[in-house]
C-alpha cells in the first residue's frame, strides 16, 4: 500500500465528517502526512510509507505512531495535542469520532490538535523580520527546562556513542557525492569530510564524557523555526520526531544546534546568539559548547543533503544546498576567542553591557548572579538570601566563572564574565586565565552615581524579573570595599551608559 484511499481523503474535505463546525477546510501535505485544518482543530494522518528510518505501512504501526506523536509532543505543547481520533466507516459515510467507532469500523487513526495560526509560524515571522529577542528568551527557557526533565537511561544513552554519531555524519558525504561540482567543489566536499573525521577523532573523550555525565536525552529531534509558532505572545514548540526514537536520542547540544543553525542560515546570528546565551544560563551546560560547532555543521550538512535531493523538482534548491554547505564550513573554521570581564557595583549596568558585548563578539556571557544560584541549588527565578553574598560564596562563584570561561574559550568563543569583580585579585585571576589560554583580555568598567544605582536596584526589585537578588543593602556593602580597576591590570574601557563601546570591543577582538 503506497497511498491512503481517495475516498478517505475526500471525506476529510467534507465538513460533515467532523464532530464540530468545520467550514473552510484547508489541506496540507508533507512527505509523511496528510493534514486537514478544520475549524478550530487540525487532524493529521500518517501516510502508509516505508522510508527505512520510518515505517507506517500497517494500520497498527500508524496507530502506534499517532499515539506516540501525542505523548511526545505533550512534553512541550500539552495544551495543543488533544489525542488520537479514529476515522470511522459508518452507514452515513466516513466520520471522525473522538469517543471511538462504537457503531462502525475504524478506517484510519488521526492526531487531533488545536489549530495553530499559520501566520504565527516562526519561519514566516523570520521572513517578515518579526522575530524578536523575547521569542528567543522564551524558547531558551522552555528548552532548558525540557532537557532538564527529559528521559535519560542506558538505551537513550546509545545516541551519544561515537559510532552512532559518526555513521550519519559520514553518510551525508556519501549521499551528496553525486552533487559535488554542482553545489560545492571537490575540495570543499573533501575539506568538510576531513574536518568531520578530525573533530570526531580529536574530541572522542569529550563525546564519551557527555554520555557519562547524562547529557544524552530523549529530545525533540527537529527543533527549527517551522516547528514553532507564536500564540498570544508565547512560543509553542511542536512536531517532534515521533517515528524513530534513535533520531530523538542525542546530546542536548545536538538538539539545540538545529535551531541555532537555522537562525544562522537565515542571517539571524544575533537572535541565535541570544538564544544560546539564554539556554546556557538556564542549563549551566557551558562544557557542552565545545561540541556545538560540530553539531551545527552536521545539521547544516543534513539540510544541504535534503536540498540536493530536491534539486530536480526545484532548481532553486541548488543555491540553498550550496548555502548550507558554506555554513557548515564556517562552523568548522577557526574562531577568535578571548576573555572579557565586567567590573562595577550592583546596578551599574554590567549585565546590559555584557549582553551587548556577547552580541557584538558572538560570545557567551556567564553571569555571576546565575552561577551563584546554580551553586546554591536554587532556581534562577527564586529569590535568595544574604547567604548568596557571603565571602565564601563569592569566592566559589568566581572560581566557577573562571571554570566556565575556560570551557567557553575551548569552544573558540569569547567568554564574557559578568560580575562585580570588585577586588583587584579577582580581576588579576581572570587576566591570568587569559594569559594561560593565550587569548586577549579586557575589562569593561561600569560606573553610575549612587542615586542612579539605587533607583535601578529598587526598580529591579519591584519588577522581580531579574536573576539578580542584589538590592540596596548589597550595594551599600559593596561600595566601601570596591577597588576600582587600573589601566595596569589590562585593556580597560570605562562605560557610563549609552551605546556599547563597539569600536573598543572590535579592536580588542582584533588583538
Amino acid at each position: 500500500m503506497t497511498a491512503l484511499p481517495a475516498d478517505l481523503l475526500a471525506a476529510l474535505r467534507d465538513p460533515a465528517s467532523y464532530p464540530h463546525p468545520a467550514d473552510g477546510i484547508e489541506y496540507l501535505e508533507t512527505h509523511i502526512s496528510h493534514v486537514f485544518l478544520a475549524g478550530d482543530f487540525a487532524y493529521k494522518l500518517k501516510k502508509p510509507v516505508d522510508f527505512g528510518f520510518l515505517d507506517f505501512t500497517t494500520l497498527e504501526k500508524r496507530r502506534f505512531a499517532c499515539h506516540e506523536e501525542v505523548r511526545l509532543n505533550r512534553r512541550l505543547a500539552p495544551d495543543w495535542y488533544l489525542g488520537v481520533v479514529p476515522l470511522c466507516r459508518e452507514t452515513a459515510g466516513l466520520r471522525l469520532r473522538p469517543a471511538g467507532c462504537s457503531g462502525g469500523q475504524e478506517v484510519e487513526p488521526t492526531v487531533q490538535m488545536r489549530r495553530l495560526p499559520q501566520d504565527g509560524l516562526l519561519d514566516r515571522l523570520a521572513v517578515q523580520g518579526r522575530l524578536k529577542i523575547g521569542h528567543m528568551v522564551d524558547i531558551a527557557r522552555q528548552l532548558a527546562a525540557f532537557h532538564a526533565r527529559a528521559d535519560r537511561g542506558p538505551e537513550i544513552a546509545h545516541g551519544g556513542e561515537l559510532d552512532r554519531i559518526r555513521a550519519p555524519a559520514i553518510q551525508n558525504f556519501e549521499q551528496t557525492r553525486p552533487y559535488v561540482g554542482r553545489v560545492l567543489s571537490v575540495e570543499a566536499h573533501a575539506r568538510l569530510r576531513r574536518a568531520t573525521d578530525e573533530f570526531l577523532r580529536d574530541h572522542a573523550a569529550r563525546f564519551e564524557a557527555r554520555v557519562r555525565e547524562h547529557h544524552i536525552v530523549d529530545g525533540h529531534g527537529d527543533l527549527h523555526l517551522r516547528n514553532m509558532c507564536l500564540v498570544d505572545d508565547r512560543v509553542v514548540i511542536f512536531d517532534c520526531i515521533e517515528f524513530n526514537p534513535a533520531l530523538r536520542a542525542g546530546d542536548v547540544m545536538s538538539d539545540i544546534a538545529f535551531l541555532t543553525m537555522d537562525l544562522d542560515h537565515r542571517g539571524l546570528a544575533a537572535l541565535s546568539n541570544r538564544f544560546l546565551n539564554e539556554y546556557l544560563e538556564r542549563s549551566g551546560d557551558y562544557a557542552g559548547l565545545v561540541l556545538l560547532d560540530f553539531y551545527q555543521a552536521y545539521r547544516a550538512c543534513v539540510r544541504a543533503k535534503v536540498a540536493c535531493f530536491a534539486i530536480e523538482q526545484d532548481a532553486g534548491m541548488e543555491r540553498e544546498a550550496a548555502a548550507y554547505f558554506a555554513l557548515a564550513e564556517k562552523y568548522f573554521s577557526p574562531h577568535r576567542a578571548g576573555v572579557l570581564i565586567t567590573c562595577g557595583v550592583s546596578g551599574s549596568g554590567k549585565s546590559t553591557l555584557a549582553r551587548e558585548a556577547a552580541r557584538l563578539l558572538n560570545g557567551i556571557m556567564v553571569r555571576s548572579d546565575a552561577v551563584r544560584k546554580h551553586l546554591a541549588g536554587l532556581p534562577l527565578t527564586q529569590r535568595g538570601g544574604e547567604e548568596l553574598y557571603t565571602p565564601a560564596m563569592t569566592e566559589r562563584t568566581y572560581a566557577a566563572l573562571r571554570r566556565h570561561a575556560r570551557a567557553i574559550v575551548a569552544s573558540g568563543r569569547w567568554a564574557i564574565m559578568d560580575g562585580v569583580h570588585g577586588r583587584r585579585a579577582e580581576r588579576l585571576a581572570a587576566a591570568a586565565l587569559a594569559r594561560e589560554l593565550d587569548v586577549p583580555f579586557g575589562i569593561l568598567y561600569c560606573e553610575a552615581p549612587r542615586d542612579e544605582l539605587v533607583r535601578r536596584l529598587e526598580r529591579r526589585t519591584a519588577e522581580n524579573r531579574d536573576v539578580s537578588d542584589a538590592g540596596v543593602a548589597v550595594l551599600d556593602a559593596q561600595l566601601p570595599r570596591f577597588e576600582p580597576p587600573e589601566a595596569t591590570e589590562g585593556p580597560l574601557c570605562v562605560w557610563r551608559g549609552g551605546d556599547p563601546p563597539a569600536a573598543w570591543l572590535e579592536a580588542l577582538a582584533a588583538g
